[in-house]
């Protein structure tokens, strides 16, 4: 696959302008030049996948599998008064980053957008998430974007045929009540049957024809699974900022990680208060700064540090990311970029800044010792 011209990726580095949400006026962007790249990108890649493997998850595929149909990727609101959420138990993979200010932003993706429950609260794009979610060839469900996130659905030809904002396509519905309490922007919500009506309503049929790649190199579901060689981690805890950390407890009735962020469980309101557990946990370090706004995050994606974690136990990896459209790889931490077996089941990833390595703790263990630094 060829990589973005540089000189279009070198544009949208500087363009760091918030273009504005539907539910709260913000000022006027400043005029900034669109990014004019050498030639458009070469169109994502198509992959041979397996045919007997739900590719988000590794586990098998079942009777109602949807077959040839895109997912979707979904963006949450994380802020404390967005709480409780909805959806995340449903959700096959869901990505965790800093956004602004301290806050994190969450990414749920769903195998089929069809039969997604209800999720919410909705929230607008940002450019990290974009970059995660384009080797996918996921719908992208959003309500606003960022302006560099903006510029990479225009740059990827998301914009028309897969992303659907809702500043400008309905997709969503208000909860009434919760509004009571609430924010508009904490009480915007979709569901399976209501985003399938709007990719029909707005003529996106075509563009959902997909079968997606393995998002990791799973160890086969009908195998034993894999023990992770790095030792026991009951409790991993992660700081994002002074405003968001989160912890992870493994739950051996269930096999998950149980999360827990703002000091309480983060549960699902749409999976009857269930807390959220995800069956592997990745955390990834890298190198994160500002745009020149001074107010958006800007994450580095190339290479970096990093942490698996399942069934109890831990192992130290390291993450590549060629360009924007290629997949996130977790390879050995060996030097050797061979791919890291990973065990069927959901997963959540945590994108974190390389300065709170010193402030995460395994078992209460500061990572300085885990890493040998």
């Amino acid at each position: 696959m060829k990589r973005l011209p540089a000189r279009a990726v070198a544009a949208l580095l500087c363009a760091a302008l918030l273009s504005g949400c539907v539910f709260a006026r913000t000022e006027e962007p400043q005029a900034t030049p669109t990014p004019e790249p050498d030639a458009a990108p070469e169109t994502l890649v198509e992959y041979d996948v397996p045919q007997d493997i739900d590719p988000y998850t590794g586990l098998a595929r079942g009777e109602n599998y949807p077959l040839g149909r895109r997912g979707v990727a979904v963006m949450i609101n994380n802020v404390r008064a967005a709480w409780p959420q909805s959806g995340l138990n449903s959700a096959d993979l869901v990505y965790e980053i800093v956004t602004e200010s301290g806050i994190t932003r969450l990414m749920t993706v769903y195998r089929d957008y069809a039969a997604m429950p209800v999720v919410g609260p909705i929230r607008s794009a940002r450019d990290q998430h974009v970059q995660l979610m384009l080797p996918l060839q996921t719908l992208y469900a959003h309500i606003g974007t960022s302006y560099v996130a903006s510029q990479y659905l225009d740059l990827y030809k998301y914009t028309e045929t897969k992303s659907i904002d809702g500043k400008y396509r309905n997709f969503y519905w208000i909860d009434t009540e919760r509004r009571k309490t609430k924010g508009q922007e904490h009480c915007v919500y979709t569901d399976g049957s209501t985003f399938a009506a709007a990719v029909d309503q707005f003529g996106l049929q075509a563009s959902t024809t997909y079968e997606a790649p393995p998002v990791f190199d799973f160890v086969r579901y009908d195998q034993p699974a894999r023990q992770l060689e790095g030792g026991e981690a009951a409790e991993v805890y992660v700081r994002f900022s002074g405003y968001a950390d989160a912890t992870f407890r493994y739950d051996e009735a269930s096999g998950k990680y149980l999360k827990w962020q703002y000091d309480q469980p983060q549960t699902d309101a749409a999976d009857g208060g269930r807390q959220y557990g995800a069956d592997n946990v990745f955390v990834l370090f890298a190198k994160i700064d500002k745009y020149p706004d001074g107010v958006l995050a800007h994450v580095q994606f190339d290479q970096g540090a990093g942490l698996y974690f399942c069934d109890g136990r831990y192992e130290r990896v390291r993450w590549i990311k060629e360009d924007p459209a290629s997949p996130l790889r977790i390879v050995d931490n060996e030097g050797n970029e061979v791919d890291v077996k990973v065990n069927p089941g959901t997963s959540y990833i945590a994108v974190v800044a390389d300065e709170q390595i010193e402030n995460c703790r395994i078992d209460g263990q500061p990572l300085e010792d885990v890493f040998g630094e």
